[in-house]
């Protein structure tokens, strides 16, 4: 587990307390026993964070990071393996307190540190995890699809979010020439079925807006490129 909080202070109600260690309290349950945690932290927050680490984990190194950054951060990672249920029952008071302590003085210390990347450093163990199980806990989203045309919320914003087309019934006082057929077509009115006999038609309009472009040399070389908009119908 790689925890790099947003170095800050959360404001409560009772209390303000570094972003770090609402983070890592908030995050570090999740690893399994004999799993690794690496935490990345200014130095002088590791103190906020010693009493997770030294109740709930065990083999911890920090260790100072020496990218200009993190140098100028004044960073460094930790490093610890979490402890088992058992191995926590067994802690005694005065090893907690001990750890604490040494914690707290990371700050202080912080040039004194060893730099991480030596060779001659232990390597920790990762247990093999078991298969993935994903969990899916938020809305029921196919449910409330299904629901939400029965609501009332729903049905009152459609009126609004889905009105009904505008139709025309009825038959014109004159005859309609050409033009007047080509106007009502374009503009929608005539969509569907019109018509009897040898005159039955179909049709569906729909106006689209295009742009035509077209481009001008003038006599010294300069090229004007034109647009102009239209509208057509499909």
């Amino acid at each position: 587990m790689f925890l790099n909080p947003p170095y800050d202070w959360t404001i409560g109600e009772t209390r303000s307390e570094c972003t770090e260690r609402v983070f890592t309290a908030h995050t570090y349950r999740w690893l399994k026993a004999g799993g690794v945690l690496v935490v990345l932290v200014p130095a002088v927050h590791v103190r906020e964070c010693g009493e997770i680490l030294a109740s709930q984990f065990k083999d911890t190194r920090i260790f100072r990071l020496t990218d200009p950054e993190s140098v100028r951060y004044r960073q460094v990672v930790v490093l610890a393996t979490r402890r088992s249920r058992r191995a926590r029952e067994q802690l005694r008071d005065h090893d907690i307190v001990a750890r604490r302590a040494h914690f707290a003085n990371i700050g202080g210390n912080y040039e004194r540190l060893a730099p991480l990347g030596d060779a001659n450093t232990p390597l920790y163990g990762i247990p093999e995890g078991g298969p993935a199980k994903l969990e899916y806990r938020g809305l029921p989203l196919d449910e409330i699809e299904d629901l939400l045309p029965r609501s009332s919320a729903y049905r009152q914003a459609a009126r609004i979010l889905f009105p009904e087309p505008a139709a025309f019934e009825g038959r014109p006082l004159t005859p309609l020439h050409s033009g007047h057929v080509a106007l009502c077509a374009v503009s929608g009115m005539l969509n569907g079925v019109f018509g009897s006999g040898k005159d039955l038609h179909v049709a569906a309009w729909q106006s689209v807006k295009v742009v035509d472009r077209s481009e001008e040399t003038e006599e010294d070389g300069t090229i004007i490129q034109r647009e102009r908009e239209r509208f057509t119908n499909d």
